[in-house]
């Protein structure tokens, strides 16, 4: 099995056990990304770091890992836990013509998307030294103009798929909860084609949610262990976690991460992996298996019931 871990390069701070993407917080990247390359390297892991464009005067140099593309268009106040912010991101605001004020990349026409990818390509580019293949969207919405975009950039690997979801700002129902990296149709990137960029789903836990340490709160580490038990068993070829850069500011999240990706070493056959190095699979058929997160029932998931946690789950995304 290939493991990847994406990660969500942005500012921010975590407050009682959430993460709020607070503009100011410049310790999200300059403290998150330094703290989760030293777990990584204790357990031989490889982090593709989606980097935002205007985080990247924060993000550390000369580092080991990866590093992708990842854009949070417009600019919208948010409120969450008593704290006021902005999502968007301020030097594409600055540098690129954008129609709208919305934080969903897929609301945007296609020539003003190919500007944001092109024009947040360049400055990672000229800033980091390297040009980045892989690609999150904020939000993680994307559409077929999305798509065609990251081709024209030039763009191999899009990692923004929470398969079989679908709230309010993107789409990804049509996706299997379980779903290895496929080439999308020219007509429906949900649908598989042949066209020259690879989707890279995001490991989904049993009914939903994406395998992510800040949900741990929540579900309990033990439903993120039970959802790669459901993988491994199965022999599926690929397992992809995904974070924010600003949880690893955090001794409870940083802890919850060392001991997952301790977990995950344990097996055979394992092999960490950057997003560039994921390819389309030999075809697999999983099911769901019950037996893990029935094993993995915890306090957290029992005690916030069912529909509760996985709604809380779902705004994390």
């Amino acid at each position: 099995m290939d493991v990847i871990i994406v990660v969500h390069t942005e500012f921010g701070f975590v407050h009682a056990r959430e993460v709020i993407p607070d503009k100011n917080a410049t310790e999200g990247v300059s403290k998150g990304v330094p703290n989760l390359i030293k777990v990584a390297d204790r357990h031989g892991a490889k982090v593709t770091f989606a980097v935002m464009p205007e985080v990247v005067g924060a993000f550390p140099r000369d580092i080991n890992h990866e590093v992708g593309l990842h854009i949070h268009p417009g600019w919208e106040e948010f409120w969450q836990s008593g704290f006021t912010f902005h999502v968007g991101d301020k030097y594409l605001r600055e540098h690129c013509h954008q129609s709208s004020t919305s934080t969903v990349l897929r609301g945007y026409p296609y020539k003003e998307q190919l500007d944001m990818i092109q024009t947040g390509s360049d400055c990672i580019t000229e800033s980091l030294g390297v040009r980045p293949t892989t690609f999150v969207a904020g939000k993680w919405s994307i559409d077929n103009n999305t798509v065609r975009a990251l081709i024209s950039a030039g763009v191999e690997r899009d990692c923004s798929a929470p398969a079989h979801s679908r709230p309010c700002h993107y789409d990804w129902s049509k996706l299997p909860r379980i779903c290895m990296p496929y080439r999308p149709s020219e007509h429906d990137y949900q649908e598989k084609g042949d066209l020259p960029l690879l989707i890279v789903p995001i490991s989904q836990m049993f009914h939903a949610g994406n395998v992510n340490p800040e949900v741990v709160p929540q579900v309990g580490l033990s439903w993120l262990k039970a959802c790669f038990t459901e993988y491994y068993s199965q022999r599926m070829p690929l397992f992809h976690i995904c974070l924010h850069s600003p949880c690893m500011t955090d001794p409870y999240f940083l802890s919850v991460m060392d001991e997952f990706l301790g977990f995950i070493a344990q097996h055979r056959n394992i092999n960490f992996r950057f997003a560039s190095e994921v390819h389309e699979y030999a075809p697999v058929n999983p099911s769901t298996r019950v037996v893990p997160y029935l094993l993995g029932l915890n306090r957290n998931i029992l005690g916030l019931g069912w529909k509760a946690a996985f709604k809380k789950i779902f705004w994390l995304c």
